[in-house]
């Protein structure tokens, strides 16, 4: 077996463990076990259980890299295709049972609050910051505040489907509505951005 598969292999394992087990209750034993793969290979891999789950959240929650849709033509396609796309990834089943077994530990485990808080939205190459700063920059914007301005864009759009796919009250959104709502969201923000005085 190639090392990216058992690699995968494990990281499934583990996101299958965290879920049934929690941060506490998950083991590198349990993990070996439920991924098949013996300890010695898992310790291979990933030389402890803190460095295993922070490169589980990582890879799946984090790195996360959307696609701009090819037939885009204007920047309002642009970043609503770059935002539906990031909103279907991280919207997936798998990565939802993640995010609340993460939202469980977070008050019990101190390890668990440590991997979050140093981990960036949208992780090292984060495409919908990459894209605001190349905006910016072909529109004259200041790009000083890039960080800002995707962590607002974030939470207008694809933070807004996560609480809905988490909360109970309400159904998790269709695709109509996720397209329908980061086209009003896009929209409104690029209109605004437009309007901010430079420097802002």
């Amino acid at each position: 077996m190639e090392e990216c598969v058992r690699r995968e292999r494990i990281l499934e394992a583990a996101c299958k463990v965290l879920q049934k087990h929690g941060y506490h209750g998950a083991s590198m034993d349990k993990v070996a076990e439920c991924s098949g793969m013996s300890k010695r290979t898992l310790y291979k891999m990933f030389p402890s259980k803190l460095e295993l789950f922070q490169i589980l959240i990582r890879e799946r929650l984090f790195d996360v890299k959307p696609q701009v849709a090819s037939d885009a033509r204007t920047p309002e396609e642009e970043l609503s295709s770059l935002l539906v796309d990031l909103a279907r990834t991280i919207l997936r089943p798998d990565r939802i049972s993640l995010i609340r077994a993460i939202i469980a530990e977070t008050s019990e485990s101190e390890n668990v609050r440590e991997i979050i808080a140093a981990l960036e939205t949208g992780g090292e190459d984060n495409a919908l910051e990459a894209w605001l700063q190349a905006y910016c920059r072909q529109q004259g914007y200041p790009v000083t505040n890039v960080r800002f301005l995707g962590k607002m864009l974030f939470g207008m759009t694809v933070g807004d489907f996560v609480l809905q796919t988490l909360g109970c009250a309400t159904e998790a959104p269709t695709c109509e509505a996720i397209h329908y709502q980061t086209d009003v969201a896009v929209r409104i923000f690029l209109a605004g951005l437009r309007s901010l005085p430079l420097g802002d």
